[in-house]
């Protein structure tokens, strides 16, 4: 049975690329869409402040509209001065967003992004998909 989603809400994996061979970051999200206005946070290893741990936390801000995609990603704890921002189409299923991150005021810092719908299958087709391999 596949899950029919109407909404973006829920836990999606992701990752965004820095382009120029550099290896690109992966992520976590957890987002909440109502209305068609998102919210939500995302986790991600800090590839690039060496003062803030392990781990980076942002939270996140904006809309849907039909298929499109866009938010802000402002990170917790500190002001980098510019806020990267997604923009990105959804597939048909409304499991996977496929874009382009973005500094505003330094376009020339940017890349691509992919997320997909974190679904947890059920314990009887876990056991089936077990079972067929």
């Amino acid at each position: 049975m596949t899950d029919i989603f109407t909404t973006l809400s829920g836990v999606w994996m992701g990752r965004y690329d820095y382009g120029e061979g550099l290896f690109p970051v992966s992520f976590e999200a957890i987002l909440q869409e109502e209305a068609g206005a998102l919210s939500g946070e995302i986790t991600e290893p800090n590839t690039f402040r060496s003062d803030m741990g392990s781990d980076l936390i942002a939270r996140l801000a904006g809309t849907r509209h039909g298929h499109d995609v866009s938010f802000r990603k402002t990170y917790a704890g500190f002001d980098q001065g510019d806020d990267p921002v997604y923009e990105g189409v959804l597939n048909g299923a409304l499991t996977r967003i496929d874009g382009v991150w973005r500094f505003a005021d330094h376009p020339e810092w940017s890349g691509a992004f992919m997320m997909v719908r974190a679904v947890r299958a059920k314990a009887g087709e876990r056991a089936a998909m077990e079972v067929a391999l």
